[in-house]
């Protein structure tokens, strides 16, 4: 079985700010890890060869959840540093 990745933090951007950055981490996250993302209003859906999962914005926060598959698993440290690096750079 694979690896979860679950990440929540906060954010000061109000619930529009917040979707615009979100619709350019999913394009990001898209180009970097060679998933298909698709965004349905505060919510970005990843699904591809070994993650699945979903990237959801309040007004207030942001909660990263995936679910790898074995061979991603055995990356996970380095894919949630990634993660976490490009959300602070994005939200702050």
């Amino acid at each position: 079985m694979g690896k979860k990745i679950s990440i929540n933090r906060k954010h000061g951007l109000g619930l529009e700010g917040a979707n615009a950055k979100l619709h350019e981490l999913g394009s990001q996250f898209a180009a970097k890890y060679g998933v298909t993302t698709s965004q349905s209003g505060s919510t970005v859906n990843v699904s591809g060869s070994g993650v699945t999962g979903s990237i959801r914005v309040t007004d207030n926060d942001i909660s990263v959840d995936l679910e790898l598959g074995f061979a991603a698993g055995m990356f996970a440290g380095k894919i949630e540093d990634g993660l976490k690096t490009q959300l602070e750079k994005h939200f702050g």
